[in-house]
């Protein structure tokens, strides 16, 4: 019967710590990462942002509220 040394000893140091990342895997991960950021910066800006708001004033509103009763 092997000590857990022994079988640590076996399956080399690594077996204990977590496997590394390849840099290729984390290069896809962060491309990946920028590439939604981009698109949902460019959602924004084209459907969100505040020049795509209509301007809503006081008495727009009391127009449509009053006009509602």
């Amino acid at each position: 019967m092997k000590t857990p040394r022994a079988q640590l000893d076996e399956c080399g140091a690594s077996a204990a710590a977590p496997p590394r990342w390849s840099a290729a895997l984390l290069r896809r991960i962060a491309l990946t990462i920028l590439a939604k950021l981009a698109l949902l910066t460019a959602l924004y800006l084209l459907f969100f942002s505040p020049s795509h708001r209509p301007p809503v004033d006081a008495g727009a509103v009391d127009r449509l509220l009053l006009h509602a009763r």
